[in-house]
């Protein structure tokens, strides 16, 4: 109904109403907001909703704000309020453990379904913004169910800015997180049933909600809901090929190859990095990664041996490690105005990072 809904406007100059609605994070936040702003380009007014701290962001897009404070609910809450530095250590110690260990992981669990019970106290905020701005279709974001959102019985459009696999998440694939070859399905089952039984946890608590308000429940392998409307995945048509291949997918998907949004940022290279002799390398691990100064202070010291220059997204805990005499960096970079500029790009492979970095047509 919601693609059918987009598809009629466009053809009958309809002017629909769209609301926006993302996870706070910025990788889903910029995902949201190249979708929001290709949608304004088409005429519609297009709301999005967001925790406060994107205040701003969106009016300079003709993009209308209304925005809430996200609610952290139980350790979430803990979490933010721990020595951020003990809480880097403590993420840098688990990184580096086996995935199964990490997919078990209690803490990590409790936290997504602290997600959940934060969505159930965002509840009567979203409520009263859906009811102010009566929008026509809901286009969503986030790593857990809204029941408020499933509440307003609105088409619902959900987009998955995280890796493909996890989005369709389908037997005739393999499962998300281990990467295992498409050509060799021997382990698919097994760690699928891993994957399953690890989540189990989280499906059985959220579901218990969703049976509070008389809602569907979430199938047994997923902890996010596919539309019966429309899902959008953000990847290249190139890249999608041997998935869509071993899995066709329905009317209700719909693929992206990017979802770069218009550039709202100056960024200029220093002086001494604009030689045309240079080679410009650029490492940026995103807002997670880049948090652990312990790993950005490794890969420092390894760089520093380079011959060529290095832009640095340096990241929250900057003044934990010094930069080479080769480096240069910032907390946070502008990375749509870098990427142009530089030859070589490393990074954690975060979904928006690989898709932008390719867009730009950069080896990685």
């Amino acid at each position: 109904m919601a693609k059918e809904s987009l598809a009629n406007s466009s053809e009958n100059n309809k002017r629909l109403t769209i609301l926006c609605a993302s996870l706070s994070d910025v990788g889903h936040v910029n995902t949201v907001l190249g979708i929001a702003i290709a949608l304004r380009r088409k005429n519609h007014r297009v709301v999005f909703a967001t925790d406060k701290s994107w205040e701003g962001k969106f009016a300079k897009f003709g993009i209308e704000e209304q925005l809430y404070n996200e609610i952290q609910y139980g350790d979430e809450k803990d979490e933010k309020n721990r020595n951020s530095i003990e809480q880097a250590a403590y993420l840098f110690e688990e990184f580096q453990k086996p995935l199964v260990d990490r997919l078990t992981n209690k803490s990590d669990i409790k936290r997504f379904i602290n997600r959940v019970y934060g969505a159930v106290a965002q509840r009567d905020a979203l409520l009263e913004i859906v009811s102010k701005v009566k929008p026509d279709v809901i286009l969503f974001d986030n790593l857990v169910p809204f029941p408020c959102l499933i509440e307003t019985n609105l088409p619902l459009i959900y987009v998955f800015s995280a890796n493909p696999l996890k989005a369709i998440d389908d037997e005739r694939l393999p499962p998300p997180f281990f990467g295992l070859p498409l050509n060799d399905s021997s382990e698919w089952f097994s760690k699928r049933k891993l994957f399953v039984e690890a989540r189990k946890p989280f499906r059985d608590e959220t579901n218990k909600i969703l049976r509070e308000y008389n809602l569907p429940l979430l199938r047994e392998n997923r902890t996010q809901f596919v539309s019966t409307n429309l899902n959008v995945y953000v990847y290249p048509k190139p890249l999608m090929e041997d998935y869509l291949r071993l899995c066709p997918l329905g009317d209700e998907w719909i693929g992206l190859d990017h979802s770069i949004r218009e550039s709202d940022e100056s960024f200029e290279l220093p002086p001494n990095f604009k030689s045309e002799n240079d080679k410009l390398i650029f490492l940026s691990l995103g807002s997670i990664a880049s948090r652990l100064f312990q790993l950005m202070s490794r890969l420092v010291k390894i760089l520093s041996k380079c011959k060529h220059k290095v832009i640095v997204v340096t990241g929250k805990f900057h003044d934990k490690y010094e930069l080479a005499n080769n480096m240069w960096g910032q907390p946070f970079l502008p990375q749509l105005e870098v990427l142009p500029l530089v030859d070589l790009v490393i990074t954690h492979g975060g979904n928006n990072t690989f898709i932008e970095t390719l867009y730009f047509g950069k080896p990685m």
